[in-house]
């Protein structure tokens, strides 16, 4: 449960807790002597939530990292992730040294972050791809390469890395490595064609049941696959040599909403009314969600008696969430654009109260309240000073992640918001506004 109270801004903070108060000086000093103005807010304006579907692909190749996992959710359906990636070879001189044998060969992949469940164990599968990547292209989400059925390695462990460098590392079959090894030796892998004719490439696939995405950094100087060998001196000095993956990686995300209130949402005009859906709607970047708003009053406002001005509207939208240590943050801005009767994503919403800036609002909490107290605030004085004044229109809105901020771990992030008709979580149109006493 959240108090929106509390939100609120400084300047404004004093009017929430008494409602009615001495008014805004700025405010219509040339209509009325300010001691004779009280300054109050309504938040009784209904918005109508509702979430729908844009799909669209993006590019997964330039972000640094793979995602690994699922997320299941009995409203919006299941996400999957898999990552696929190829290795580069480097120019070494093992055929020239004497005296050296093997010891091992080991999948190195730096850990760069989590979403979701770390406390249960995670496994991972590793295929062998069957043909390789095609280097220096670009690759989307929506893109798979094929691989074999059965996985060359399974590991399992707990996605919590204390140490300072925050590796996963996997050994891979002696027999293999081994023959890897040996046709270094013998000149027979001495180049980037000739090493992917061996490898090919890897995918990553995890068949575990919690919700938890892993993203591992391939691009990371200390990704790929490190060679161990010793000398057979006395003192048995031991080197390595490692060979990184190529900047080819990508992550195939999929979605399926089947069985779920959202399996409804077929094509990008369908909306499922957040009545449906436990009284919520959702922003799932990865999975094309976000929450349509409507404000069908807005336009035919009923002015207080003795109405002289707007001064501030904010559109205040609480997310649906329990503690900030969840594991599964929201993300960190969302952003309102103007959408029609097919949901596009037309121009950014005005901000503030000239509009000269777009209606973007950043994730906030109060660290140390008893209870969650979190918020999405958006000021969009300008935008409905023009409507209630019938110089615009009142349109529909969406509510997504603003554009340009699509790196993977925001693709996966999820957050759901409570309409009017929410026990805890809410959304609610707060108009402060000057009338004369």
């Amino acid at each position: 449960m959240r108090t929106l109270l509390r939100l609120a801004l400084p300047m404004v903070a004093g009017m929430l807790i008494s409602g009615c108060m001495s008014g805004d000086l700025d405010v219509g000093q040339n209509l009325i002597n300010p001691d004779e103005m009280e300054l109050q807010y309504i938040d009784t304006v209904t918005v109508n939530l509702s979430t729908i579907m844009a799909p669209d692909s993006f590019v997964t190749s330039s972000d640094s990292t793979i995602l690994v996992g699922r997320w299941t959710d009995s409203q919006t359906g299941q996400m999957e992730g898999r990552g696929f990636a190829s290795l580069s070879y480097v120019t070494n001189d093992l055929p020239d040294q004497k005296g050296i044998r093997f010891d091992s060969l080991v999948l190195e992949m730096v850990y760069g972050y989590s979403v979701g469940d770390t406390l249960k164990p995670f496994t991972l599968q590793i295929h062998q791809l069957r043909q390789p990547l095609d280097i220096g292209a670009v690759h989307y989400n929506t893109q798979s390469v094929a691989y074999n059925a059965t996985p060359l390695i399974t590991t399992t462990f707990l996605p919590q890395f204390k140490e300072e460098i925050r590796q996963v590392r996997v050994r891979i079959p002696d027999a293999l490595a081994q023959s890897f090894y040996a046709k270094l030796v013998s000149k027979e892998i001495n180049s980037s064609e000739s090493m992917s004719d061996y490898w090919k490439g890897f995918a990553f696939l995890s068949p575990a049941a919690s919700n938890v995405f892993l993203g591992l950094n391939l691009t990371s100087s200390l990704s790929g696959i490190r060679l161990y060998y010793r000398g057979n001196d006395i003192s048995q000095t031991a080197g390595n040599l490692l060979f990184p993956f190529q900047s080819s990686q990508f992550t195939q995300l999929t979605n399926n909403r089947s069985g779920t209130p959202l399996q409804a949402l077929q094509r990008a005009s369908d909306a499922v009314s957040s009545r449906t859906t436990q009284n919520s709607s959702f922003v799932v970047p990865g999975a094309f969600l976000s929450t349509r708003l409507e404000i069908p009053s807005l336009s035919e406002f009923i002015k207080p008696e003795n109405f002289i001005g707007l001064n501030r509207a904010e559109l205040i939208i609480e997310p649906i969430r329990r503690d900030v240590r969840d594991n599964n943050a929201p993300p960190d801005q969302l952003a309102l654009y103007f959408t029609n009767n097919q949901n596009e994503t037309l121009e950014a919403v005005p901000g503030f109260s000239t509009g000269a800036s777009a209606a973007v609002a950043s994730y906030s909490y109060l660290p140390n309240a008893i209870e969650l107290e979190d918020a999405y605030v958006f000021n969009i004085t300008h935008y409905v000073n023009q409507v209630m004044r019938g110089l615009s229109v009142n349109r529909p809105m969406l509510l997504k992640v603003p554009t340009g901020q699509s790196t993977m771990k925001t693709m996966i992030q999820r957050v759901a918001f409570g309409n009017r008709q929410s026990t805890t979580d809410r959304i609610r149109l707060k108009l402060y506004i000057t009338s004369d006493t």
